[in-house]
């Protein structure tokens, strides 16, 4: 669904190629990938950071000195360097690794896995930056690089979530970045995009026969689960959020409760939701399935039994909620003409993720990789 997010956009987006840039996927993520043949693409509900996949590897390339196994200590993004790392001589900017990490924390907060940033993690990440970077540089070298028409559609996207150009504009402000660096942040991921699209994943195939003996090995997993069709309103909060302000946000809520309660139209309401994807469709989430929204959430809108049924105010890290519940629909088995389109694509993810990673080792085996933290 469509939502404003914050403006790490397309940082988040390149931290997609997280999930790409892993050799192998372990057995559990593969297993949950056959319960989840029947879902519809995962919903928040609020805004929040595109940055989905997993969290990134440990891998640890020649010359780069890894973080201790046991440094898993708070670490101040204070006390990293200016420069984290170079790759070829270019550098990574600590800012760049302290936006990665935040995109990484976000995803995982939204799963319930809240993670402190210490040496290990922030080494992770960046990892991740590196790897990226590799991948750049590789692209450019081969002449890889989105268009300006591309890249252009890519910004107005973005921009198209927000009301007007003056509230993108201090968007850009409160994330402290220009819009030539969004350009160049798009520029960048979308050549990479291309460039495994073009050079790696273009090498990849997946018979249908395999796609059929994954479903035959795995069919008493793949089922579509439990899931519900909902709309919201959000009256939002953040951290710094005074308790003052969050009383009065609470009382809002509670009074558009009491409103809807009495007959007003949730939809009309909806319209002034501090989620500014959902408002303008009523506040409709569409289908969610447990696991893709926070707990808070999940656990209210779980407990909604019959349509039109409405939650009270939840509380979540996000703000203060009305949910309320338009269908269910029951968990139940899947055919295979239902997913074997999912599964050759899943397969060809899994094959395509072997073949970005095993490029990545090459390049780094290559590469003058300087890593100071």
């Amino acid at each position: 669904m469509n939502r404003k997010t914050p403006l790490l956009p397309f940082l988040g987006l390149a931290l997609l190629l997280a999930g790409v840039l892993a050799c192998n996927p372990a057995p559990e993520q593969e297993e949950a990938a056959t319960s989840d043949m029947n879902q519809t693409a995962p919903a928040s509900p609020a805004p929040a950071n595109p940055a989905a996949g997993q969290t990134p590897g440990t891998a640890t390339a020649p010359g780069a000195s890894a973080a201790p196994a046991d440094n898993k200590m708070p670490l101040a993004a204070n006390d990293l360097p200016e420069v984290v790392a170079k790759v070829n001589g270019k550098p990574i900017r600590k800012l760049e690794l302290i936006q990665a990490a935040q995109v990484v924390q976000l995803q995982l907060a939204q799963r319930g896995q809240p993670v402190m940033p210490s040496a290990m993690f922030y080494r992770q990440v960046l990892e991740q930056l590196i790897a990226i970077t590799l991948l750049q540089q590789d692209a450019k070298a081969q002449g890889v690089a989105a268009s300006d028409q591309e890249v252009q559609r890519q910004i107005d996207a973005r921009k198209s979530v927000y009301s007007s150009e003056a509230e993108f504009q201090k968007a850009l402000r409160q994330a402290g970045v220009t819009e030539e660096t969004l350009r160049q942040q798009a520029h960048e991921q979308l050549s990479v995009q291309k460039y495994v699209q073009t050079k790696l994943a273009a090498n990849v195939a997946v018979p249908d026969q395999a796609a059929r003996d994954f479903y035959e090995k795995n069919k008493a997993k793949i089922r579509s689960p439990e899931r519900l069709h909902l709309r919201h309103i959000l009256i939002g909060i953040n951290a710094k959020t005074s308790p003052a302000d969050r009383q009065k946000a609470r009382q809002k809520a509670e009074d558009l409760l009491k409103r809807i309660k009495a007959g007003e139209d949730f939809a009309q309401l909806a319209m002034g939701s501090d989620d500014t994807g959902s408002r303008l469709k009523g506040g409709d989430l569409g289908w969610v399935s447990r696991g893709q929204t926070v707990p808070p959430f999940e656990k209210a809108a779980f407990a909604l039994s019959k349509p039109n049924d409405l939650s009270p105010v939840v509380e979540s890290p996000f703000g203060y909620h009305i949910i309320q519940l338009l269908e269910r629909q029951a968990a139940g088995a899947v055919a295979y003409d239902q997913v074997k389109d999912r599964i050759a694509a899943m397969l060809k993810e899994k094959q395509t993720q072997q073949q970005v990673a095993a490029r990545v080792r090459e390049l780094r085996g290559k590469a003058k990789v300087e890593v100071f933290i």
